[in-house]
């Protein structure tokens, strides 16, 4: 095939009886492509379901049948509704801290959910079919839609194992079944609603049903608040006589021992303890005080203790006036005069004077600071061993009183679970008083005047759109298990490496399975224009090496009726255009059909010349109304056909024709079953395999081709026969012919 695409061209020159006639033919590897690209494409989609259009047709048809046949034949049904708003309760009051509480809801949702449950339950539907009198309307019937309910019932029951309540009585669940309540999402407001053949009894089910639920949540609440009453008031008792004998044992304790408490948590060794405490922070604060007095006595000099003092004052206001005097005179006299000396005398005499009286000021200062220090770290010192004595005091006091807190915690736990139960009753307390329900009717429900179901447009809209859905659904599923050829990539794709030589169009009509004949120009017919691409493709593969050889091909197919014997005979026929000498063989001898395609007769053919009646080949040939077209029949029915295929004469005819023909076509046995196939093939030494799109199974072709390959059969290529494909017909094979006809007369078979 490598050579052919490299050498491929649009028209080829063939002479044929001394005249020049061009053949345009297409190639199959044009068509190929489009094949392969629509084998996942919306057009391929579409044209497989068009094949399975009467079975989608039919189930959507049918469908939509019984939708309508049900609609109008069902009876009218009425719906009443009525609105209620449901406000959620508070927690239930818990017993008691030993006591399991009662577990409210964790979310508004689970809080509604048990709403809807309630007003489906037995026993609100029970009181409602009760006080309405309605029970003989509920009873078993023996209608389609109440027995398939009572079957599905039965069966769930029987896998609950719960026989007993299978056995009870259905009213109730025939009452339930037209009943439907839900909750308007993100609101408090429930919508109860009925359906029934009576418009009247709709509307006065779901008023008695809501007034009962109603009626029924008040009792459910005030049953829990009354239980719950009785339960707290005697646990308050037994905690109240527990507490008393808790305080009774505490104080007999307290007496013996001797403890003393001040307000009844603190002792009065406490009491002395905390006083003495504080009397020793405050004389360490006053220690700690004079301490940093005295030492700040000691490190600083006195000129800051004596600024204060007056008559050292007065002595350094005389000392600074007289030391002003001697600096004035000092100006007028000289230091050696007596004035000068007088003055100079004086300055000293002062001077020693005040450091006189700053001594004994620093010395009286110091000494009073450090008398303040010493009285201050003696009393902090007495304080310290009074608290040492106290705190030995009171932990001896401690070590006696353990009994006695222990009772005392006791006493408190008891009080807080007195306290508790007496706060928990006089809550419902409260809750009781109240006679407040939490359920309010908003809407009553009224007789409805027009029914509610069957919506006609409804119903007939959804049972086409079901029929649609279901036929295309089977179409598909039908397409899926389809294991025949349906296109030119399933070809491929068997097939493997073996190419694709051509697609021959399938013909419908009065022509289907007669002779054809085409006068004048030939080119008009498609189907011709097939066989042509046919017939170049096989051309095209013959080997350099067997140039100039005679083209010996066996055309063979999977099963019967793939199309093998046409093949067979309009590719003998379009070779026989080109003006070579071919010759067709019939050598399916269990049932011949090549003799009656080209109209011959079937008295002498190849069984009669394997079985040794006929010594001469020449004898079988007969000549056909197509010109350089001859043919040998398959000859007189013989029982084992594969027996002669196997002999030498079979060889040695086809040796003795090889020579005098250049292209030989042997119509062969399909492969399956039957060995003859791959006796004549493996002599022929080119097979030829025929497939028939729509017919051929996969696996047959997968196995037939399996069986060539292991009989060391040369597979050239495949033909795929009988294709519907409009693409392939008309446009690939479909061009118009503008050639006038002549009186030249060619014969092409069709199935």
């Amino acid at each position: 095939m490598e050579n052919y695409y490299a050498n491929q061209s649009k028209s080829l020159e063939v002479r044929s009886a001394g005249n020049t006639q061009v053949v345009e033919y297409i190639p199959m590897e044009e068509v190929a492509p489009r094949a392969q690209a629509e084998e996942f494409g919306f057009g391929e989609l579409w044209r497989r379901l068009m094949q399975r259009k009467w079975l989608l047709l039919g189930i959507a048809l049918a469908t939509f049948l019984l939708t309508a046949v049900f609609t109008f034949l069902s009876p009218d049904v009425y719906r009443a509704t009525t609105t209620l708003q449901v406000t959620p309760e508070e927690a239930r009051v818990s017993l008691g801290d030993r006591a399991e509480p009662a577990r409210a809801p964790r979310s508004e949702r689970e809080f509604y959910q048990t709403q809807i449950e309630l007003l489906g339950s037995e026993r609100l539907t029970n009181e409602t079919i009760e006080e309405l009198q309605i029970a003989d309307r509920f009873e078993d019937n023996n209608s389609l839609r109440a027995r398939a309910y009572a079957w599905l019932t039965s069966i769930k029951q029987s896998i609950a194992g719960d026989e007993a309540q299978a056995q009870q009585s259905n009213v109730g669940e025939n009452f339930r079944r037209n009943l439907n309540i839900y909750a308007v999402e993100d609101s408090q407001i429930f919508k109860i609603s009925y359906d029934h053949t009576d418009p009247k009894l709709t509307a006065e089910i779901v008023n008695a049903l809501a007034s009962n639920y109603k009626q029924m949540s008040l009792n459910l609440r005030n049953e829990a608040v009354s239980n719950t009453k009785e339960t707290l008031e005697g646990k308050l008792k037994e905690a109240k006589l527990t507490l008393e004998n808790s305080e009774h044992e505490l104080v007999a304790f307290a007496k013996k021992q001797g403890i003393i408490t001040l307000d009844g948590d603190r002792s009065a060794a406490s009491g002395v303890l905390d006083s003495l405490n504080l009397e020793l922070t405050a004389a360490t604060s006053a220690r700690i005080a004079a301490e940093a007095s005295l030492n700040r006595s000691q490190n600083v000099a006195g000129a800051d203790r004596t600024l204060e003092n007056p008559a050292i004052q007065r002595l350094k206001e005389e000392l600074a006036r007289v030391q002003a005097e001697y600096r004035d005179q000092s100006k007028l006299f000289k230091a050696d005069f007596p004035e000068m000396q007088q003055l100079q005398a004086r300055i000293s005499e002062l001077s020693k004077e005040i450091q006189r009286e700053s001594s004994s000021i620093d010395r009286t200062t110091r000494g009073r600071l450090q008398a303040e220090y010493e009285a201050a770290k003696q009393r902090e010192s007495e304080l310290r061993g009074e608290v040492k004595k106290q705190e030995a005091v009171l932990m001896g006091n401690r070590d006696k009183s353990a009994g006695y807190l222990t009772l005392q915690r006791e006493v408190e736990a008891d009080r807080t679970n007195y306290e508790s139960l007496l706060a928990r009753l006089n809550e419902i307390g409260r809750v009781a008083d109240s006679s407040a329900s939490n359920v309010a009717i908003v809407d009553e429900a009224v007789a409805p005047t027009r029914p509610f179901a069957p919506n006609i447009p409804l119903n007939l809209f959804m049972g086409a759109a079901l029929g649609l859905l279901l036929g295309l659904l089977a179409a598909v599923m039908a397409e899926m298990m389809d294991d025949r050829l349906r296109s030119v990539e399933d070809m491929r794709r068997v097939m493997g490496s073996v190419p694709l030589l051509g697609v021959i169009p399938y013909i419908s009509g009065r022509n289907n399975k007669n002779v054809l004949a085409l006068r004048g120009q030939v080119g008009s017919s498609f189907m011709l224009e097939a066989f042509r691409s046919l017939r170049e493709n096989i051309l095209m593969m013959k080997a350099p090496s067997q140039q100039g050889l005679a083209l010996i091909m066996n055309v063979t197919s999977p099963s019967p009726s793939e199309g093998k014997t046409t093949t067979a005979v309009n590719l003998a026929t379009v070779f026989a255009y080109t003006g070579k000498r071919v010759l067709l063989i019939d050598c399916d001898m269990r049932h011949p059909e090549a003799h009656n395609k080209l109209g011959l007769e079937n008295r002498l053919g190849i069984s009669d010349y394997l079985l040794g009646e006929k010594e001469n080949v020449a004898d079988l040939i007969q000549e056909t109304t197509v010109q350089n077209l001859s043919a040998i029949s398959a000859g007189s029915a013989v029982p084992n056909p594969t027996e002669l295929l196997a002999g030498e004469r079979f060889t040695d005819l086809l040796s003795e024709v090889e020579g005098m023909f250049d292209h030989i076509i042997l119509d062969g046995p399909p492969v399956m079953g039957l060995a003859d196939a791959l006796i004549i093939s493996n002599r022929t030494g080119n097979t030829v395999f025929v497939s028939a799109y729509g017919q051929t199974r996969k696996r047959n072709l997968k196995d037939a081709v399996g069986r060539l390959h292991q009989a060391q059969c040369n597979i050239i290529g495949s033909v795929l026969t009988k294709m519907k494909s409009p693409e392939v017909s008309n446009k690939y094979y479909g061009y118009p012919n503008r050639y006038p006809r002549s009186s030249q007369t060619a014969m092409v078979a069709t199935q």
